[in-house]
């Protein structure tokens, strides 16, 4: 079943949803390649990392779970995970990029 969301809502549904996946999110401050690691409770590894120059890494399988759902182009994910970490945190976001 197709499901089409009009451009101007999806940004607020994944940030919805982001919420959702993000509620227990633990912040774990400077680190040896990072700034701030963001990580769900249970899980090995972090699933953000964000650098003071304004990178933000976002861990692929993030990345393929929204895409599942909602199959617009992984790039455009990207950004919107950019600005929803930004406006979140209050943090500065200039460039994202996927890792795994």
């Amino acid at each position: 079943m197709k499901v089409i969301i009009p451009e101007n809502r999806l940004e607020q549904i994944l940030f919805n949803y982001l919420d959702l996946k993000f509620k227990d999110l633990e912040q774990y401050p400077k680190g040896k390649y990072y700034d701030i690691l963001f990580k769900i409770p249970g899980e090995e590894y972090g699933v953000l990392v964000w650098k003071k120059s304004g990178n933000l890494s976002i861990k692929y399988k993030l990345i393929d779970n929204i895409f599942s759902f909602i199959p617009i182009k992984k790039t455009e994910i990207q950004k919107i995970i950019g600005r929803y970490v930004g406006s979140r945190y209050n943090l500065e976001v200039t460039n994202t990029h996927i890792i795994w």
